[in-house]
């Protein structure tokens, strides 16, 4: 599977979307007050509903992609920390993707308030197109290209996630079609449409490979994994 262009409806991403958008929100729907904000906030999205296109492009390779802590695809070498502390023999392939809310342009922008809510909206579609995208096409592609064999998906890695440097957003556009859907990449790595995220799932054949919120949230070098006292743990419960 090689850019693989997947169409979400908005509806299927809604439900989800309005539950990350209340708790982003911090809204008590208990509250009156809360119950109005909530109210306006519907009203923007309401307003801004054509604007909101999430469509998707997911590639997968194989654990031959993967060597000596880097995962490679043509001229394009996606490092990470954290991957240093992957067993090879672990790995049995890799799904990269690339998800758009699109310009989620809310007609309703003419306060601060109205502008944060679509923010708010938009940043939530995207999150919630990812969820569904995992659940729905990921995980079911996985299941029947290992069907009869237990594995599973590792946590979401990208740019910005566990001490993988966010310039490698622009690899990810070597790798999968951006254009299909219609994202480009600027110099400095900023995606267009804003709403737009890349990523990669691993596919380990253990379960027991779980990496550690110290792990997600390190910004050391890779070289330090083998010195880590996360590492030395993982090692004593394996």
């Amino acid at each position: 599977m090689i850019n693989q262009k997947i169409k979400i409806e908005e509806a299927a991403a809604h439900s989800l979307a309005e539950k990350r958008f209340i708790q982003t929100c911090g809204f008590d729907l208990s509250r009156g007050k809360h119950q109005r904000m909530m109210k306006m906030g519907e009203k923007v999205r309401d307003e801004g509903l054509e604007g909101i296109d999430i469509s998707a492009v997911i590639s997968f390779f194989g654990p031959e992609y993967f060597s000596d802590g880097a995962i490679r695809v043509g001229d394009a070498v996606i490092t990470c920390n954290y991957f240093s502390q992957i067993p090879a023999e672990a790995l049995e392939g890799v799904y990269f993707y690339m998800l758009t809310a699109g310009e989620c342009l809310f007609s309703s922008e003419e306060n601060i308030m109205d502008f944060l809510y679509a923010d708010i909206w938009g940043t939530n579609y995207v999150d919630a197109g990812i969820q569904v995208l995992t659940e729905q096409y990921i995980k079911k592609d996985m299941a029947e290209r290992f069907a009869g064999r237990e594995v599973c998906l590792s946590e979401e890695f990208g740019p910005g996630y566990f001490g993988m440097p966010v310039i490698e957003t622009k690899k990810f556009f070597s790798i999968l079609d951006a254009s299909s859907i219609g994202v480009r990449v600027k110099d400095s790595g900023l995606m267009i449409p804003q709403k737009t995220c890349v990523g990669l799932y691993l596919v380990y054949n253990r379960s027991d490979i779980k990496a550690e919120q110290s792990c997600m949230q390190c910004h050391g070098n890779a070289g330090g994994c083998q010195f880590c006292a996360i590492r030395a743990k993982m090692k004593e419960e394996a």
